[in-house]
């Protein structure tokens, strides 16, 4: 009797791993068919590695078709509308390029590496209202920079022999801050105060703000809009002033 049931289980347990491999079987087969009648579409992906702050150009994207269940919201599906685009964070090989990955215009302007112009630097300045034209030159502005130093410092002149002069012109005003609100708790209102400004200047003309800021002194003066003439000018001294 005991040898029946022995015999019984192990059919049994036979059936039961039979049965199991079956049922793997088809259930293998119905997932490969249903992944085979997924509909499938047409995505830009990254055909290499997309570092932030990269230009994505065309030899850096492809169009490859992907399931729709691998698809995440807010792909691209025309090369043109990534070609030219920033990468705001890394994009990597294979990936679908979708909108958040890139700086939108409200990114950029949150940023100033942004609004740079290719081949300027931006440098700030110590600002106040009087150096500023009375806190009326803003971002998008244009203004030229006076200095005003003691000769000595430049060519070895006498030091009564002082010197204001038109460093540079047309420079382009990227920010005007950092801004901070003080509370004036007897008045109850708001006080803006500006300290810094921040311009747009190529390379060797960072270095000539910055020996004029710490030598001497800037002031800066605001220029018309759609001017772009630069006169030549000689300087003033304590000796040429009154020339006509």
């Amino acid at each position: 009797m005991e040898i029946t049931n022995r015999r019984l289980f192990l059919l049994a347990l036979f059936l039961g791993i039979v049965t199991t491999f079956f049922i793997y079987l088809y259930l293998s087969r119905v997932e490969t068919v249903s992944q085979s009648l997924e509909p499938t579409k047409k995505v830009v992906v990254a055909k290499v590695t997309i570092a932030p702050k990269t230009e994505i150009t065309n030899e850096m994207v492809e169009v490859k078709e992907m399931k729709g269940s691998a698809i995440p919201q807010s792909t691209y599906t025309n090369i043109k509308e990534i070609i030219g685009k920033i990468a705001k964070e890394t994009i990597y090989s294979g990936e679908p390029i979708v909108h958040q990955r890139l700086a939108d215009e409200k990114y950029q302007k949150s940023h100033l590496a942004y609004s740079i112009p290719k081949g300027y630097r931006a440098i700030t300045l110590q600002y106040n209202s009087v150096m500023g034209v009375g806190g009326f030159i803003h971002a998008g502005d244009y203004v030229d920079v006076i200095g005003t130093f003691d000769q000595k410092i430049m060519q070895g002149a006498i030091p009564e022999k002082d010197v204001s002069r038109m460093i540079l012109q047309n420079v382009l005003v990227l920010a005007v801050g950092s801004q901070r609100d003080e509370k004036q708790e007897e008045e109850k209102e708001k006080k803006q105060q500006i300290d810094t400004i921040t311009l747009a200047v190529k390379p060797h003309d960072a270095e000539k703000l910055t020996f004029t800021e710490e030598r001497g002194s800037i002031r800066l003066i605001l220029r018309p809009i759609n001017e772009n003439d630069q006169p030549a000018t000689g300087g003033v001294t304590n000796q040429n002033l009154f020339t006509p």
